[in-house]
């Protein structure tokens, strides 16, 4: 790129982010006096980042933000336990959740979509009048090119080439119960000839691939690939960004699912509890959460990808995001999203358990 080109770019954006800050520092200024908005979110860096990027604005406006931390399944089991009274006004949901949430919408309110303006930038189906598309991650092969080299072993294009006797025992893939669990197993299952319904071919891969470990938490992944104990790993891409960053040479796959699919990712939603007295404070949340300033400060930290388009753009412009995740949106809408409507999950679960306690 020219140097012209770069200074023009430069001065784009610090134009765009004076206005934004002209705007939301004079605009709004007092909208929020008083206002206390609870989020039920995950806690460490994702915590960080809001606490970063979203509270000063709201407390720019009078407001103040507090944390429920925890997974989306623990806030949803203090929401059952509270009988619909939920001890926060927005919340983070999972893709694996929506039967529990969006089969009859008994646990939420509308979202005043009238001042969630960025879903302009999201595509058709991440939002509606229940729910707002916040996040994504691509399910990948993370794989130590060094190693692979150093065995003959060319690079994987699907699960299935992760059955090799050099690898036996250098495999980690995510346990069911993980955060990457489910979207993992079902895509697995899809790959091997199955799909949300039969699962059976995908457990008979899993026990082919003779993993050394299934993993409970992605940071797990880093340091297994960090100490060499393993070669390749079944992991979201931000993972894989991490164990690059941290000196493993390193490369992610988006692994061939079936004619139709490449790749497979699992997302995230925003949604605004019935309970919540602050709809509005909420409804304003989920939009600054799908602000293209937000969604690069969590891209570059952790390797989620946004959903915002603008967003998507400038992560191009970073050589290792740009290698490790898909961004183009011909890509992105090619990846396996797994239909959970079809799904019992309890029953995969049971399943799962029967095979992996036999290895």
């Amino acid at each position: 790129m020219s140097k012209s080109k770069n200074v023009r770019r430069t001065f784009l954006r610090s134009t765009v982010a004076a206005v934004s800050m002209f705007v939301a520092g004079s605009a709004v200024a007092g909208d929020f006096d008083g206002v206390t908005l609870k989020v039920a979110t995950w806690g460490g860096s994702w915590k960080a980042n809001i606490e970063k990027v979203i509270m000063p604005k709201f407390e720019a406006m009078g407001g103040s933000i507090e944390f429920v931390t925890g997974s989306p399944q623990a806030n949803l089991a203090k929401l059952i336990a509270g009988r619909g009274r939920a001890p926060f006004d927005v919340m983070e949901v999972l893709d694996a959740q929506e039967q529990d949430f969006f089969a009859t919408n008994e646990f939420l309110q509308k979202i005043d979509l009238s001042k969630v303006t960025n879903t302009e930038n999201l595509e058709d189906w991440q939002y509606s009048d229940w729910r707002v598309a916040s996040w994504h991650t691509q399910e990948s092969i993370c794989y130590n090119r060094d190693k692979f080299a150093e065995l003959g072993i060319d690079a994987p294009t699907t699960y299935a080439d992760l059955v090799n006797e050099k690898l036996a025992g250098r495999i980690s893939i995510p346990d069911i119960t993980s955060g990457g669990g489910l979207a993992n197993f079902a895509a697995i299952s899809h790959a091997a000839g199955g799909d949300e319904v039969n699962v059976k071919p995908g457990l008979e891969l899993i026990t082919k691939l003779n993993a050394l470990k299934f993993w409970s938490r992605g940071g797990e992944v880093v340091t297994q690939l960090q100490s060499g104990d393993v070669y390749a790993a079944v992991v979201h891409s931000g993972w894989c960004v991490r164990a690059r960053n941290a000196g493993v040479n390193v490369a992610t796959v988006h692994p061939v699912i079936n004619d139709q699919h490449t790749g497979v990712h699992k997302y995230g939603w925003l949604v605004i509890m019935k309970s919540s007295e602050n709809a509005a404070a909420a409804s304003w949340f989920i939009n600054e959460y799908n602000e293209p300033e937000f969604q690069l400060e969590y891209a570059r930290n952790s390797g989620v990808v946004p959903v915002n388009h603008k967003a998507i753009e400038e992560l191009k412009s970073d050589p290792v995001l740009a290698e490790m995740l898909q961004l183009e949106s011909e890509d992105i809408n090619k990846q396996l999203r797994i239909d959970y409507s079809k799904a019992n999950i309890s029953d995969w679960t049971d399943q799962w358990n029967r095979t992996v306690s036999q290895q």
